[in-house]
Order: structure tokens, then C-alpha cells, then sequence
């Protein structure tokens, strides 16, 4: 599979390819453990594998994860104190009646599969719906962990999550996990203020797809819900506005977007149904691109690269891929995976 980078230059631009790496159903996260030059892909349906000459199953959740739609296993880290710290943690949707979402940590065995035995809750809340459990999972340089939540479901938000700080949802949570099951850094920007979860670190959004810190900037994608879909820079205690605004723009007849934090990027349904959170690229093999957030947007197979400096956009190509999340490798290589079950290596 090849497609065009259009960038200003003389002569046809230099296709980029797709080489594939593996074959994992419906995957939903890479991982790549600290150090360690292997990737780990969760399987929507509750599995997880290593990724090497073949696949290696490391462990199966199936038993206790809610799979379909939006639902399933979400979201993967590893721990930055990894493998002395020999935990891996997750995002999955369950039903205990009714749906919720749980995230947990698992320990290694001696074999290097995860004992699904040693499961430790760190969090769970319930669902109301079965849409917009967005799952995202990233640790920052600061050691903590960076969960994305989304804004409970149906369309619109009809229960007023994303402004609501008194729970979890529409949110974007930091933890402590250093301990089990977590404590709330007491730097986190709501800490001591009345009616609101000492544990969210952001508020506002949608359904937030894919979080990537490059150095110390959390990029996410908010997947839109009528017309934009956007890109955004993580800031501490920022309000991102939904359900007000959709991307730049009034989603509730007369908003007031007064102190929301705006995207830095955003494009219409004209290109595209549901942002895929990206990577900023520092690899060896696509210089054109390095040093910029490459993202793609899951239904129209569109990619795009966002210079974080100028916030110029361009758009890559299109594919036919189903992109559903993206990662890079211990030297900085782009993957990204395509939902139909295919893991890619991006290169030219």
C-alpha cells in the first residue's frame, strides 16, 4: 500500500509505504515497553499480544471484558519503572450489571505473559451508554498515568458530562500509580476545590482517541460529534468545552467559548467522521515528516501531519486503511494499526 506526501517540492512526491508486521484482530492500542524494541497490541475482544517472529498471546481477559461497538479493551501502558516495576496497565468496558469501565494493572510472570490472577482495580465507574468510552492510557515524563474518559455516550452529551467535574467522565485523568491502587498527585490543578474529583487533570471533552506525550506536551484527539473533529495540546485544568463547542465552533446555540482551551488543529466531516489520535515522528526513515503529529481520521483513511511549531497542516494522502491507533518503536519507527486487524511499519 503507497500513498503520496503532498509537500512543496520539485517533481512527483516520495510515496510513503505500509509494511506489515503482524496480524491482530480488531487491534485498539500499541505499546511499547521502556527500552525495549517490541510492540504489544491489545485485541478489542480482551487479548493481548507481543509482537515478534509470531505473535505471542500474554494474556486473555476475555472472560471479564464487554467487547462490541465501542467497547472492549481500550487502552495499554506500560509502567516507566518497567521491568523493575513489572506492571502493565489497561482500559476495559465490563458489565457488573450494568456497563462500566474498569482500569487495572497486571503483573509479568516469569514467562513474560501477565498473570490475569494478579489484576489490581485502580478505577471503575459505570457507562451510561455503550459509545464514547474512549480508553486512552499514557504515562508522561512525570511518571504519572494519563487516562482519557469519555463523555458517557449517546450524542450530544444529553447528561452534561464534559462540564461536570463532579465525575469521572469527559475528563482526562492523572494518577499516582507508584502505589496501589493510586493516590492523586497533590499537584493535580483541582486539588481542595469543592464538588470536583481531585483526580481529573483536564475537562470538557468528547471522546478523546489516542494521548501521546512528546517530551513534556500531551497531544490527544477529540473525536467529534456532528461536524469537527480535532487535535489538541494537553493543559493543566483546561476546560476543552464540550459539549458547548465542537472543535472552534458553537455546538450549543449561543456558546460562550470564554476560557475554553481551543484546538490546535480541527477539520470538517467533509474529510472525515472520527479523528485517530497520532504520534509526534522522530524516526529514521521519513525525514519530511520528522518532528511533526501525524494522525488520520478512522472512516476516510486520510492521514495528515501537524507541525507543532507553526500549526500548519498537510494533508499525507489517503489510504484504505481503518487507522485505530499509532505508535513508534524504541528508535522512534511509526506504526500504526489498521482496525481490519493488520499492523503497519510507515516508512518510504
Amino acid at each position: 500500500m503507497l500513498f503520496l506526501l503532498a509537500c512543496a517540492q520539485a517533481g512527483p512526491p516520495p510515496p510513503l509505504s505500509f509494511t506489515q508486521v503482524a496480524r491482530v484482530a480488531s487491534p485498539t492500542a500499541i505499546a511499547v515497553p521502556p527500552g525495549e524494541d517490541v510492540l504489544y497490541v491489545t485485541e478489542q475482544e480482551g487479548r493481548i499480544w507481543r509482537i515478534g517472529a509470531q505473535n505471542t498471546l500474554v494474556l486473555d481477559i476475555r472472560d471479564r471484558v464487554r467487547a462490541g461497538g465501542e467497547r472492549g479493551l481500550l487502552g495499554l501502558a506500560f509502567a516507566p519503572g518497567w521491568p523493575q516495576d513489572p506492571r502493565i496497565f489497561v482500559n476495559y468496558t465490563y458489565e457488573a450489571p450494568h456497563l462500566r469501565t474498569r482500569i487495572a494493572s497486571y503483573r509479568v510472570r516469569t514467562d513474560g505473559t501477565f498473570d490475569p490472577a494478579s489484576e489490581v482495580e485502580v478505577l471503575s465507574f459505570e457507562q451510561p451508554y455503550s459509545n464514547h468510552n474512549s480508553g486512552a492510557l499514557t504515562f508522561g515524563p512525570d511518571g504519572m498515568l494519563y487516562a482519557g474518559v469519555g463523555d458517557g455516550g449517546s450524542g450530544g452529551d444529553p447528561q452534561g458530562h464534559g462540564q461536570n467535574r463532579g465525575d469521572w467522565l469527559g475528563s482526562i485523568l492523572r494518577l499516582d500509580v507508584s502505589v496501589a491502587p493510586y493516590r492523586v498527585p497533590p499537584d493535580n490543578p483541582f486539588v481542595g476545590q469543592a464538588g470536583v474529583l481531585p483526580e481529573i487533570w483536564a475537562y470538557g471533552v468528547r471522546n478523546p482517541w489516542g494521548m501521546h506525550f512528546d517530551g513534556a506536551t500531551l497531544w490527544f484527539a477529540d473525536v467529534g460529534q456532528d461536524k469537527w473533529e480535532e487535535i489538541d495540546r494537553g493543559v493543566p485544568g483546561g476546560n476543552y468545552g464540550w459539549n458547548q463547542v465542537e472543535g472552534t465552533h458553537c455546538y450549543v446555540a449561543g456558546c460562550d467559548p470564554k476560557g475554553t482551551v481551543a484546538p490546535v488543529a480541527e477539520y470538517g466531516h467533509d474529510f472525515g467522521q472520527s479523528v485517530t489520535g497520532g504520534v509526534v515522528y522522530r524516526g529514521p526513515s521519513v525525514p519530511v515528516i520528522d518532528g511533526k503529529y501525524v494522525y488520520a481520521d478512522f472512516v476516510t483513511g486520510l492521514f495528515w501531519a501537524l507541525d507543532p511549531g507553526t500549526g500548519v497542516t498537510t494533508l499525507l494522502g489517503d489510504t484504505d486503511l481503518l487507522p485505530s491507533t499509532f505508535a513508534t518503536g524504541k528508535d522512534g519507527s511509526l506504526y500504526v494499526a489498521d482496525y481490519r486487524g493488520g499492523i503497519v511499519r510507515v516508512g518510504r
